[in-house]
């Protein structure tokens, strides 16, 4: 029995005959106890080593050495915000008085504010602003300066808060090991495929060279996938690799080359393609010039090559597929060049609602706001085009279709679309074209719970006016104009805050 464990034995003895029979025995010294007086009451000198006793038996073990003291926080430079902009960040974080996803752009709006006004959080709010970040990456982006040098090295110290001070650029970087590419041959297919799109994130072009390099040896899967991430960062550097794996012998390995391929019009694949398309394109009419677009014969050698190829082997492909694919892989300036007109005049001249479908995906594929925009004119009000339109064209035509929807307008995708807060006049549409309609209309009902994160301040006399006007019994309405109100007020505040 070692000193320790004799010692253990000796204090449950005393305690269970008593001190007057048995006195404590002394703490051991290896324990690092401060013992008790000699001259202490044999009581106090039993519960003292009783107390000692409970210690080890809950902890099973002893303390770990104590470690070198940790480096302080640095001196701020910036002066902290003040008293009233702390309450209200203090607010938002614990005791929001709005809606969640709202809370989260008046966050990010305090730390834009204060950044600009030069102050900074103040400490005792750090861990719970970092916590609240550390889930919601638009937040983190907003920290910035306004975490200030304590919130640097509050986050050096939580693994879990390592990231949030980190642009987007630096967080790609933080994800990938320096040693990725030496690393990247050997690993597992389950980790080789996320690897390399961290990779590609962080150097398109190391990541393009090592893929070169290593394409003989990886299984199809890697190659595919790996194909695939080619898209970030995609330029016609890229193009020498794209070829080399439309020839690959995986198909799924060339249906992803085709794919990439489909995003740089500027390719040589590109010109392949326009220069099928221009064989089955013909301005006709005389008076109303139209274009007559054919369908092509079942692809050569060269065109299964450049990825006209059916969807599923086997099966009976109608030809309307590979003109679809023609369409998809051409550039759009194919089109304009044809018709010698602009894209808006150009898709005047198109009659066939396949091809007009196929070139909403390649517009937005492309991300071509000139075609988008003529798109829109023509008819075609899919939400994702009027995102690559600028400010003011979307805020004019989205006014318009408040008032007047087009046939078959999906209205409430579009409104949601929306960048926010919304345009001046598009705000003043909306509320008008409400109380026009009425509370039970469908655009009350599906622009009312919008309204508050939606609604510019800019726009408060007009909702004060709505808000008088709205029928007592259109609860859902009135509801969503007194939230406006209140989230008003509370960015009013945070601007006072902030002066």
């Amino acid at each position: 029995m070692s000193a320790l464990d004799q010692w253990l034995a000796d204090v449950a003895t005393s305690a269970l005959v008593g001190t007057a029979r048995r006195d404590a025995p002394p703490t051991p010294a290896q324990l690092g106890v401060e013992p008790e007086a000699d001259d202490a009451p044999a009581e106090h000198r039993l519960l003292a080593s009783a107390a000692v006793v409970d210690v080890l038996s809950r902890a099973g073990s002893r303390l770990p050495d104590v470690r070198p003291p940790m480096a302080t926080a640095p001196p701020e430079v910036l002066p902290p915000c003040t008293d009233a902009a702390a309450q209200l960040l203090h607010l938002l974080l614990t005791q929001s008085p709005v809606s969640r996803a709202t809370r989260d752009d008046l966050v990010v709006e305090w730390l834009r504010l204060a950044a600009a006004a030069g102050r900074r959080t103040p400490a005792w709010l750090l861990p719970g602003l970092l916590a609240f970040a550390a889930t919601r990456r638009p937040v983190a982006r907003a920290l910035g300066a306004a975490a200030g040098e304590r919130g640097a090295w509050l986050t050096a110290l939580n693994p879990d808060w390592s990231s949030l001070l980190l642009d987007d650029e630096e967080l790609a970087l933080a994800g990938v090991a320096d040693d990725w590419v030496e690393v990247w041959p050997t690993l597992p297919t389950a980790q080789a495929v996320p690897a390399f799109e961290a990779g590609r994130r962080a150097d398109p072009a190391a990541a393009r060279a090592l893929l070169d390099a290593q394409w003989d040896g990886l299984a199809a899967r890697v190659r595919s996938e790996a194909v695939q991430a080619l898209r970030t960062g995609l330029s016609l550097a890229d193009e020498p690799l794209l070829e080399r794996a439309l020839d690959d012998r995986a198909k799924s390995v060339r249906d992803a080359a085709a794919r990439v391929l489909d995003r740089l019009p500027g390719s040589a694949r590109g010109a392949r393609m326009a220069a099928r398309l221009r064989g089955l394109v013909r301005v006709k009419g005389t008076l109303v010039r139209h274009l007559e677009v054919d369908v092509p014969d079942p692809p050569d050698a060269a065109g299964v090559r450049d990825g006209l190829t059916a969807p599923t082997a086997g099966t009976t492909v109608p030809p309307t597929t590979w003109l679809a694919q023609v369409v998809h892989a051409a550039p759009l300036d194919t089109w304009t060049d044809l018709t010698g007109r602009g894209p808006a005049a150009t898709l005047k001249m198109v009659r066939d609602k396949d091809v007009l479908s196929w070139l909403v995906d390649v517009v937005l594929t492309r991300r071509d706001g000139e075609w988008a925009a003529a798109l829109v004119d023509h008819g075609r009000t899919d939400p994702r085009l009027l995102a690559l339109l600028p400010d003011d064209t979307r805020s004019a035509l989205l006014s318009a279709w408040v008032l007047r929807p087009p046939p078959g307008l999906d209205l409430p995708s579009l409104l949601t679309a929306a960048p926010r807060p919304w345009p001046d006049d598009l705000a003043r549409t909306v509320l008008r074209a409400i109380q026009g309609q009425g509370s039970q209309s469908r655009l009350a009902l599906v622009a009312g719970p919008m309204l508050a994160a939606a609604l510019p301040p800019s726009s408060a006399p007009e909702v004060r006016v709505a808000l008088d006007r709205v029928p007592q019994d259109a609860t859902h309405l009135r509801r969503a104009l007194t939230e406006t109100l209140q989230l008003h007020a509370f960015r009013t505040s945070l601007t006072e805050a902030f002066r």
